[in-house]
């Protein structure tokens, strides 16, 4: 049993992560009237000039965090990292940071904060820590254009409106890009079933030739690739209708997450010369 914690964080069935929390914006309305009052005046000024939005005099910024549109919460919470960031307040600023990030986790909005305080769509913990651990990975390994199209992967779902065709494609690019590595490609050499089926397999069940068992096991994930790849080809190629409709967000999630595992699978496979040089 986990002692400390309150109930509501324990028991309570949380859902799906909403877009605006009235409790996220009393926590953070509270948190900034305790703590970063005294420097309200300037920060006023400058979420005014940064995005257009009127922060009266007369109420404060602790309550335009309760009134003003959602976008205006979270651009001021950018802002606000910045002016104490950039007034040598570097401990106030992180301060800062740290709660708003506790605070959009356990109320369960679907936000996340990057190193500099920038807000970002969230998925869900599952996805951002599979992603995580793939970008250390590919960073250890020295696999700068994989690690760059897997980041793009990731960067078209964090828009307004996510662009999950996109999205597959790059995650579907990052996993091609590897493949030519394991397999030093050649020419018009692609990823597709048929290069799975004959050139990867082998290589595979190669460093499993004492273990029958993981290599019959291996096959079969391996047959699983085939179908992804597949997956991916209905919307990389083209649709037979004249307005193509975008993967669904639930399929993109999934198949990114996929992508990513293979990824992380197959990496050790590069070449050590490789891996070495870049």
């Amino acid at each position: 049993m986990q002692k400390g914690q309150r109930f509501s964080q324990l028991y309570l069935d949380k859902g799906r992560p909403v877009n605006d929390s009235e409790r996220m914006r009393n926590r953070i309305s509270a948190y900034y009237v305790q703590n970063l009052y005294k420097f309200n005046g300037e920060i006023a000024a400058l979420i005014k000039s940064e995005t257009g939005a009127v922060v009266p005099c007369n109420i404060g910024v602790q309550e335009f965090f309760m009134k003003n549109e959602i976008r205006d919460v979270l651009d001021s919470i950018t802002i606000i990292y910045k002016y104490c960031a950039e007034n040598n307040n570097l401990i106030i600023a992180n301060e800062w940071k740290n709660f708003v990030s506790h605070v959009f986790k356990e109320e369960n909005v679907g936000y996340r904060l990057d190193e500099e305080c920038g807000v970002h769509f969230f998925i869900d913990e599952e996805f951002e820590r599979n992603k995580s651990a793939v970008i250390a990975c590919l960073s250890e390994s020295n696999q700068p254009a994989v690690l760059e199209a897997f980041k793009k992967s990731y960067s078209f779902l964090d828009q307004n409106t996510p662009d999950t065709a996109s999205s597959i494609r790059s995650i579907f690019e990052a996993t091609e890009i590897l493949y030519k590595h394991i397999v030093n490609a050649e020419g018009k050499d692609r990823l597709n079933s048929s290069g799975v089926q004959d050139k990867l397999k082998p290589l595979v069940r190669d460093t499993l030739k004492s273990n029958s068992i993981a290599q019959d096991a291996c096959n079969y994930m391996l047959n699983s690739l085939r179908n992804w790849i597949e997956a991916g080809h209905m919307y990389r190629h083209g649709q037979r209708i004249e307005e193509p409709l975008p993967p669904p967000l639930e399929f993109t999630v999934l198949y990114i997450s996929q992508g990513a595992s293979y990824i992380r699978y197959l990496l050790p496979f590069v070449p050590t010369n490789e891996n070495q040089q870049g």
